[in-house]
């Protein structure tokens, strides 16, 4: 049932809207979030205002349909309270459309704005919208509606925008997120986004400049949604963050934001970054308002929370905020999100989401979350951090998932849904892998049996069963799709495990003292001739139904138990139930981690240490880990000792019942080797030589693989099949089962001999600049895909783009060039000075050891086709290209490269002579061979009577051989050096 009437319709009449009266309703439960939670009406950038006894909530609509990836937002409207606590709200669905106000202004892209009392008493609505006839880049601009009621009706205040890209000073920021500050007659705007913030004064008329905005900094991670608010003399700025990362402390994943805030002394800063406040919500952006009404402050933003809801259907929701005072300037403290989030006790057989995740790629790239993995959550149309993911660029052939359970679980069955932007068999972008397998843990990684198939499609759940297996860990293992040369990247939207099914789960008797509300965390579960103990969530259970002995019934979930809910019945038992109680307790210890090979785990592992009496009362438990000092916990079932650092330890513990029977003591050795063995790899004479070390379980073995090729044992220095250069990928392998992330070195190609060709994939590559989304290693990486993905190009894309850029290859010795050809990219016009253009112009130059100098020749500027250049022969180690960006005579677009190929032409090193002499009557073929590389050959002299191999010819050194003819004379004929042929006349040496 709907709890929110919407109270007031509006109602479009003279170019204005108009509202009717309105009557309260309630939206939600108290204390319940969002506001208005059944998914009939989506809100979002939610600004507070308080007006005498009431709070108004202004907020955007979201009318994004449910696999619609873009902010549909046509209008904006409003909640309105007189307690947030009581969850009564007033919904002004329809206030204001920017076309019905702003004659300037198109529809839609009605974004986050606020409204502010004036000093003149009416109500200012400051609001994005777009420019109709801008002929800016961006035609985002900021209007100002005025009305005299916090409900309207609206009109334009300006007649034209107040802040655009051209008004009232020129700039090239998006003009968005607006928010405002009036102290007495001074008016103060922030705005801006992408992690541009401006900040501008006006006069109280709000509307005339005072001054020019100005860049606003010390607000780490600041990316849009400023919201500037004063406490006590301190000014505070809100802001939605996002510096992401492994270890960063506002969101791991750059999709998401947390809300994080700084402070000043004035309210034009300068601005201390303090800290966050509020962690990244179900949706992808985040927005605060924060202020203070009837002695509380809050905090509204929007999230996903709503029936139906999603990244562009979100909803407002509202929570107190608290406050340090001990803290100067005063500490705003984390916002307790409400509700509670429960955990879901639907039965079903899916296990994954009570699992560790561990993944192949750690650090996971930012624009991914691993936690997407195994959040039960699907969407129609996902956003990057809705999947876990590995494109970089620089996609390896293999990745992998695993989930690990801290108890045996038996399981069954998968499904996984993939996820992809480019075909199979591209080599780019993500695509679907080209195979995978389920593998489980037993001491070793073993293929499931009997697998039904592994579909690769990325249209809904690819399903996979299998023969049952019991196991704490279980992996897919993904062989990347490839194009015979470069790989795709793999997502994983969910990975759902599936549990065995059992015939029947019943509840074992349970007993609890007076006032005891825990529950046994597992369940006896049997399967055929194996009982494993297996987690349950229980229903919360109440003060009242342990409050006197006697019994209740309790239910739960089984962990993967899909057939329906456990019950069971709970018997309370009063603490002191004691007398003659002579019979001691037991007490079991239980490890649980990441089990490795030959008894070692590889993590820190917990051992819990249970104990269990007759009379079913609470115990003592005491234990120790080694040599440390004995630690006793009172009155539990059970308690959790930490094992950490590698090397072998021992859990000594014992339990003690209500009557003091001590257990007997019992002990568990725990061996760790946490850490990956450590393998160099050096390159010498075109081998590679690999040697690894591990300080506590030892090396197992060495793994190699060369490009693209199997996985293979290492046992001695390993050689280039040819000529050509190659990476070689390596990793240690220990006893316990740790694999170390692979590192790779890299055989240089053969130069001793002369080359022809492209030369490119042979230098190294470097650039006056790279995107941190493209790859210097594109520009030569011999492959020139039609629709390029971002890793697959070398490209300038930033905020700020130079007028030139440069590119260069590096060769170990000089070589004859001959030509290049090069290809560039574009996904914007010339002129425009934004995005990725065709450049204005090019030129190669050449090192001659000091300087460089320009090849004269034509260039072309094609996105389409290579741009060939040919020019005399030039003999260097280095080449560079130039690039001249094109502009809108302000600023620069960046460029980019697809590929760019160099052509070399080289004759033989080898000056080869052949001539028949004689010698007592007798013929003889002398045959010389002069080194004229740089660099030291093998010469093999080759004739029709004989051949002879000269090792390491110095430069500018021969080889010579005379070869036998056993005869008088010598016909014509032809000799060769290294395949260089000479030809030689006839000889007679008759008299």
């Amino acid at each position: 049932m709907r709890l929110l009437r919407t109270a007031v319709a509006g109602l479009v009449a003279a170019g204005l809207l108009v509202t009717a009266p309105a009557a309260p309703a309630r939206a939600a439960e108290p204390n319940s979030n969002p506001i208005l939670a059944d998914g009939s009406y989506y809100s979002a950038d939610p600004a507070p205002l308080v007006v005498g006894d009431e709070l108004y909530i202004y907020t955007g609509h979201d009318e994004a349909g449910p696999a619609v990836n873009d902010f549909i937002m046509n209008e904006w409207g409003a909640f309105k309270t007189t307690d947030p606590a009581t969850g009564e709200w007033t919904h002004y669905p329809s206030l204001m459309r920017p076309e019905n106000v702003f004659s300037w202004a198109t529809p839609g892209r009605a974004y986050a704005g606020q409204v502010v009392q004036g000093p003149d008493g009416r109500y200012y609505w400051y609001v994005p919208v777009s420019e109709r006839d801008s002929t800016a880049a961006n035609k985002f601009a900021i209007g100002v509606a005025v009305s005299a009621t916090p409900t309207g009706p609206w009109t334009d205040h300006i007649g034209g925008p107040l802040i655009s890209q051209r008004t009232p000073t020129a700039n090239t920021i998006e003009n968005i997120d607006p928010t405002i500050l009036i102290e007495g007659r001074r008016v103060f705007v922030y705005w801006g986004t992408f992690g541009q913030l401006r900040m501008l004064e006006f006069q109280a008329d709000m509307k005339t400049p005072v001054g020019t905005q100005q860049s606003v900094s010390g607000l780490t991670g600041y990316f849009e949604a400023p919201w500037l608010f004063k406490r006590n003399g301190t000014y505070y700025l809100a802001y939605a963050g996002n510096n992401a990362g492994p270890t960063s402390a506002c969101t791991p994943a750059n999709y998401h934001a947390c809300i994080a805030y700084a402070t000043a002394s004035s309210p034009t800063g300068p601005w201390t970054y303090r800290g966050t406040v509020l962690t990244p919500v179900s949706s992808t952006t985040s927005h605060p308002g924060i202020l203070e009404f009837n002695g509380q402050w809050y905090i509204a933003y929007h999230t996903a929370d709503a029936a139906g809801g999603g990244h562009f259907r979100r909803s407002v929701a509202i929570d107190k905020v608290e406050w340090d005072d001990t803290q100067s300037p005063p500490r705003i403290k984390q916002v307790v999100r409400t509700p509670v989030k429960q955990a879901d006790r639907t039965p079903r057989a899916n296990i994954a989401q009570a699992a560790k995740v561990t993944v192949s790629n750690e650090p996971v790239p930012t624009q991914y979350w691993v936690k997407a993995l195994n959040d039960e959550i699907v969407r129609a149309n996902p956003l990057p951090p809705d999947m876990w993911g590995t494109w970089t660029g620089s996609n390896p052939p293999q990745q992998w998932i695993q989930y690990t359970w801290d108890q045996p679980m038996r399981i069954t069955g998968s499904q996984i849904e993939f996820w992809n932007d480019q075909p199979q068999g591209t080599g780019a972008g993500v695509a679907a892998p080209a195979k995978w397998r389920i593998q489980y843990w037993d001491g070793q990684w073993r293929d499931v049996p009997n697998p039904s198939a592994y579909p690769t499609g990325t249209q809904g759940f690819q399903d996979t069963t299998f023969d049952a297996v019991t196991t704490t860990q279980v992996r897919a293992v993904l062989d990347a799709s490839t194009n015979g040369s470069t790989y795709s990247a793999v997502a994983v939207e969910e990975w759902k495990v599936l549990a065995a099914q059992p015939q029947t789960v019943t509840a074992p008797a349970i007993t609890v003292e007076v006032g005891e509300t825990d529950l046994p965390g597992t369940v006896p579960v049997t399967f055929g001739s194996e009982t494993l103990r297996v987690p349950v969530l229980w229903d919360p259970v109440t003060a009242a139904d342990v409050a006197a002995p006697g019994t209740f019934t309790a239910g739960g979930s089984v962990l993967g138990y899909a057939a329906g809910r456990l019950t069971a019945t709970v018997t309370v038992i009063s603490p002191g139930d004691t007398e003659g109680d002579q019979t001691p307790p037991s007490v079991v210890l239980t490890p649980s981690g990441s089990a490795g090979a030959a008894g070692w785990f590889r993590s820190t592992v917990r051992v819990r240490v249970t104990g269990a009496d007759d009379r079913g009362g609470r115990l003592a438990i005491t234990t120790r880990v080694d040599d440390t000092a004995a630690t006793t916990v009172e009155s539990v079932r059970s308690t959790d000792v930490t094992v950490t650092g590698d090397g072998h330890h021992t859990v000594t513990a014992t339990a003690t019942d209500r009557a003091g029977n001590p257990s007997s003591p019992q002990a568990l050795d725990i061996a760790i080797d946490a850490t990956t063995p450590a393998s160099t790899g050096t390159v010498a004479d075109r081998r590679v030589t690999v040697v690894a070390a591990d300080a506590t379980s030892g090396v197992d073995r060495i793994e190699y693989t060369i490009g693209a090729g199997p996985w293979t044992t290492y046992t001695g220095p390993i050689t280039a099949p040819d000529a050509a250069k190659h990476t070689v990928t390596f990793r240690g392998v220990d006893r316990a089962g740790n694999t170390e992330t692979a590192k790779s070195v890299v055989i240089p190609a053969d130069l001793s001999g002369p080359l022809t060709g492209n030369v490119a994939p042979i230098a190294v590559p470097t650039a006056s600049y790279t995107a941190g989304w493209n790859s210097v290693a594109a520009l030569n990486d011999d492959a020139d895909p039609a629709a390029p993905a971002q890793g697959q190009l070398w490209g300038t894309w930033s905020g700020t783009r130079p007028a030139t850029q440069w590119v260069q290859y590096d060769w170990t010795r000089p070589i004859r060039l001959t030509g290049a050809e090069l290809k560039f990219w574009r996904d914007s016009d010339p002129g425009t000075g934004d995005g990725v253009a065709a450049p204005d112009g090019w030129k190669l130059q050449h090192w001659d050891g000091e300087a460089w100098h320009d090849i004269a020749a034509t260039y072309g500027t094609s996105t389409t086709a290579f741009n060939t250049v040919t020019f005399d022969p030039i003999t260097t180690s280095r080449l560079r290209a130039t690039i001249t960006a094109d502009g809108n005579g302000t600023t620069y677009s960046a460029v980019a490269i697809s590929e760019w190929r160099v052509f070399a032409a080289e004759t033989a090193a080898l000056a080869v002579t052949a001539q028949p002499r004689c010698i007592a009557g007798k013929a003889y073929l002398a045959v010389t061979a002069r080194n004229d590389d740089r660099v030291p050959r093998d010469v093999e002299l080759v004739s029709a009577y004989g051949k002879k191999v000269f090792p390491a010819v110095a430069p500018g050194a021969s080889a010579y051989q005379s070869f036998p003819v056993r005869a008088a004379s010598v016909p014509s004929g032809t000799a060769s050096a290294n395949g260089t042929v000479t030809d030689y006349p006839a000889l007679s040496c008759g008299a």
